[in-house]
């Protein structure tokens, strides 16, 4: 059998929730899962977003950062399907600014989506995982998160660590419950956060489906292990 066979018969009826799954890597991931026979749901604070969802993918409307909010998406979803096999952390913000111009305001908004957003997902899927017995939650960071960052982006940054440790320490607490944590740390990717921001070198970032790749093999990895953190810089970044 040929590993893209192994990868679809893997991922054909896993039932996967990806946040901020709107746009950009999400969204590319979601229409790469829903192509190889998983069922699929996006989770986005803005639902003019969901134009753009292949048919046969499941929307919900929720905040990452409101508890009820998140807690009623994923248990409809749950619902809906008969259990969550995986969940996906997409939904983020990137953001710079110079440090001493930085406000609370500023602060509280990178960390409540990027931070908090990841703790209240995980938090609400993880009942439905004990239930069962199993699942694998995803969580993205950055390369940020792993290796020196960029001037102006300690915020940012900074809260990228925060979810590479959170995901670590996570996943022995969950794994007697046969739930599996991993995190995955991209380098730049053109979305339309960078496209909004008019970031330099775009040109010769990763395309969201660039992402997407890694993102599938991290999902279909075999129960009995799999990657618990995989770091994807970009060739003409200087990671040191």
């Amino acid at each position: 059998m040929s590993v893209s066979d192994r990868i679809q018969q893997r991922i054909k009826g896993m039932r996967v929730l990806i946040t901020g799954g709107g746009s950009g890597i999400g969204l590319a991931t979601a229409a790469q899962l829903n192509d190889l026979g998983a069922k699929v749901a996006v989770l986005s604070n803005n639902k003019e977003e969901f134009t753009g969802v292949p048919g046969g993918i499941l929307t919900y409307e929720a905040d990452v950062r409101d508890r009820a909010q998140v807690k009623t998406a994923i248990d409809e979803f749950a619902d809906a399907v008969g259990g969550i096999d995986a969940v996906l952390n997409a939904a983020g913000v990137s953001l710079w600014k110079p440090f001493l111009e930085m406000d609370d305001v500023f602060w509280d908004l990178i960390y409540d989506v990027n931070v908090k957003g990841t703790f209240l997902i995980n938090q609400a899927v993880v009942p439905h995982m004990m239930k069962q017995g199993s699942g694998l939650i995803l969580n993205i960071a950055s390369m940020s998160g792993v290796k020196s960052g960029m001037p102006e982006a300690s915020a940012y940054a900074s809260s990228k660590w925060a979810i590479v440790g959170f995901s670590r320490n996570l996943h022995l607490e969950l794994k007697p419950h046969g739930i599996r944590v991993a995190c995955f740390c991209p380098g730049s990717t053109k979305t339309p956060l960078h496209e909004k921001a008019q970031t330099p070198d775009m040109d010769k970032m990763f395309v969201p489906d660039d992402i997407a790749d890694s993102l599938i093999f991290m999902l279909a990895a075999p129960d009995n292990g799999h990657v618990q953190l995989l770091a994807q810089p970009a060739m003409f970044e200087d990671w040191r």
